[in-house]
C-alpha cells in the first residue's frame, strides 16, 4: 500500500505570515493537529501543530546555571534546549516563527511502510506530502490509526468478512446542478413541499452555493455555479461509505474508475465516478 491510498488530500495549509490566532482557528475548525506552513511560492517551510500552540502558553521554566568566574553555564543541555524553544515559541507572532527546517516529506507513491517508520520518531505526528515541489496531501497519525483499526479487525475472526470487504452504505443524497438557485428552491420548496435543511431563514437563495432539502432518507442537494463541471447535466449519485481509500481500491479492482480522494469540505473527503452510460456518481465519507 502506497501513502496515496489513505493521505488525506488537499491538505489544509497556511502560509509563513499566518498569524497565530488564526493558525489556532484553522486548527479548531478542521479539527486537525498540524498544518504544511508554506512561503508565497507555494514551497514548503516546516510545519505548524498543536505541540506549538500548547509550547507557546506553557509556562515557561528558566533552567538552572552554574557561575563560572563572570557567566553562567546551564547545567542541564536539555533543559537549556527546552527554555530556548520555549522563547522562540513565546514570542513567535506569524507561522512562520515557530516552525523549524528539515521537517521529514513523503511522496504519493512512497511505501506506507516507510511513511511508518518515519512516524515511529514521537516528535512527527504529521508528514506534508510532496508531488515535486507542491504539497498535494498530509498523512497523519489518525490516517495511520484509522488503516491499523481495520486491520487489527481483519484479524478477529468475527469481523474478518466485514472488514475485508468494503460496501457502500447506501444512497448518501442526490445532487442537482442548477443556474437559478432561487427559483429551484422555490420548485422544490413551495411546489413539491420538500423542507430546506440547509442554509435556513434565507429570504433569497440567488447567492447560495449550496442548498439542501429533505427528502426522507434521501437529501436532495442543489449546486449553484454557472461553469460546466461533473454532474451538471444530470444528477450526481452520492453513495456513503466509511473508509474511502479503501473502498475506492476495492472498485479499482473491480474495473470502476474514480478520482483520487479529495477534501471538498472540512470533514468530507469524495471521489469521482461515472458509471457505464456515463452518468456521475461519488463515494463520499464523513467525519464522525
Amino acid at each position: 500500500m502506497l501513502v496515496r491510498d489513505i493521505m488525506s488530500s488537499p491538505a489544509i495549509t497556511v502560509t509563513d505570515d499566518t498569524h497565530i490566532p488564526e493558525v489556532a482557528r484553522l486548527l479548531r475548525a478542521h479539527q486537525i493537529s498540524g498544518m504544511p506552513v508554506l512561503d508565497k511560492t507555494g514551497k514548503l517551510l516546516g510545519v505548524v501543530t498543536d505541540h506549538d500552540l500548547i509550547l507557546r502558553n506553557a509556562p515557561v521554566r528558566e533552567p538552572s546555571y552554574f557561575a563560572v568566574l563572570s557567566g553562567v553555564i546551564p547545567i542541564n543541555r536539555e533543559e537549556y534546549r527546552l527554555y530556548k524553544d520555549q522563547l522562540r515559541h513565546t514570542l513567535a507572532i506569524t507561522a512562520g516563527d515557530m516552525i523549524e527546517p528539515g521537517v521529514p516529506t513523503v511522496t504519493p507513491d512512497t511505501p506506507l511502510e516507510e511513511a511508518m517508520e518515519i512516524m515511529l520518531d514521537p516528535s512527527v505526528t504529521m508528514l506534508p506530502v510532496l508531488e515535486g515541489k507542491r504539497v498535494v496531501g498530509v498523512i497523519t497519525r489518525t490516517d495511520l490509526v484509522r488503516l491499523i483499526e481495520k486491520l487489527e479487525g481483519a484479524l478477529d475472526p468475527e469481523t474478518t468478512a466485514q472488514a475485508s470487504e468494503p460496501s457502500l452504505e447506501g444512497l448518501l443524497e442526490v445532487i442537482l446542478y442548477v443556474q437559478d438557485m432561487d427559483a429551484m428552491v422555490a420548485f422544490y420548496r413551495d411546489k413539491l413541499g420538500l423542507r430546506v435543511l440547509f442554509p435556513t431563514g434565507k429570504e433569497s437563495y440567488k447567492d447560495e452555493m449550496w442548498v439542501v432539502l429533505d427528502t426522507g432518507a434521501t437529501k436532495l442537494a442543489l449546486h449553484g455555479g454557472g461553469q460546466r463541471r461533473l454532474g451538471q447535466d444530470t444528477p450526481r449519485i452520492v453513495f456513503a461509505v466509511s473508509e474511502i481509500g479503501t473502498t475506492r481500491q476495492l472498485m479499482l479492482a473491480r474495473g470502476v474508475e474514480f478520482s483520487e480522494v479529495f477534501e471538498a469540505a472540512p470533514g468530507i473527503m469524495i471521489c469521482d465516478g461515472r458509471d457505464p452510460e456515463g452518468n456521475p456518481i461519488s463515494l463520499e465519507e464523513r467525519a464522525s
